[in-house]
């Protein structure tokens, strides 16, 4: 190969590193931030906004789904993860394409897919703390937005149920502006009956449990259930 044929190989390369960049650069440029969902509660105190792209990924381009919150018209939290995944993740438009506030001050995305109503799996929530809860998300194969949830109280969340495993996790703020982040994995149990499980926020902590279940976190693996079933967790009392 003479030299001019391998200048004009190198050439040929560099600009189709070029097209995929600037490519990669549109995209970002122009779907990142698109705000393509709001939605505000009954009593139209609390607004959920997304962006970004809820669509499927491509090769080396990640689908990224960000969300805000606003309470009275005032935001609270802004360009918070919701979702995001590449060419062989499933979009935010498959994984939750229903949503609904199921009451004043909880919004739900799912997917009727799996879905049965009389086949819910439920999750109790308490704030074991002296403190306001600004906004909690919560991930179970459906998705949650619950807002301002008040110290010392509790409150229950109906998912679907799938037989096979599934994660449970959660983000938030409390009204001091401490974070809340956690997640736990539950295998698979093979169960065609609803199954009950308790999310229990301190200060210092997230505990997530159920009372029949074990269950891995960050410190654990499928084959390290390092979570124990605990048998006082009574989500369905």
């Amino acid at each position: 190969m003479n030299r001019h044929k391998v200048l004009g190989v190198i050439l040929g390369v560099l600009v189709l590193l070029a097209t995929l960049v600037a490519g990669i650069i549109i995209h970002w440029r122009f779907s990142y931030y698109r705000r393509w969902f709001s939605s505000t509660s009954p009593n139209q105190k609390y607004t959920v906004e997304l962006t970004g792209d809820k669509g499927r990924g491509e090769l080396l381009i990640y689908s990224v789904v960000k969300y805000n919150v606003l309470v009275d018209g005032k935001v609270i939290t802004k360009d918070r993860l919701a979702h995001y995944g590449d060419a062989m993740d499933i979009s935010f438009e498959l994984a939750y394409p229903e949503h609904a506030w199921v009451d004043q001050n909880t919004l739900r995305f799912w997917s009727n897919l799996h879905r049965r109503e009389d086949k819910l799996d439920t999750l109790l929530i308490s704030n074991n703390t002296d403190k306001d809860i600004r906004f909690l998300r919560i991930t179970a194969w459906d998705m949650f937005f619950v807002l301002d949830v008040p110290p010392l109280s509790h409150l229950k969340l109906a998912f679907t149920h799938r037989t096979e495993g599934k994660g449970i996790s959660v983000e938030g703020e409390f009204e001091d502006g401490s974070l809340i982040e956690y997640g736990v994995g539950f295998l698979q149990n093979g169960s065609p009956e609803p199954s009950g499980y308790c999310m229990t926020i301190d200060h210092d902590r997230v505990t997530i449990n159920s009372p029949r279940e074990r269950a891995y976190d960050y410190r654990g693996n499928w084959d390290n259930l390092n979570i124990n079933a605990e048998p006082k967790c009574a989500p369905f009392k």
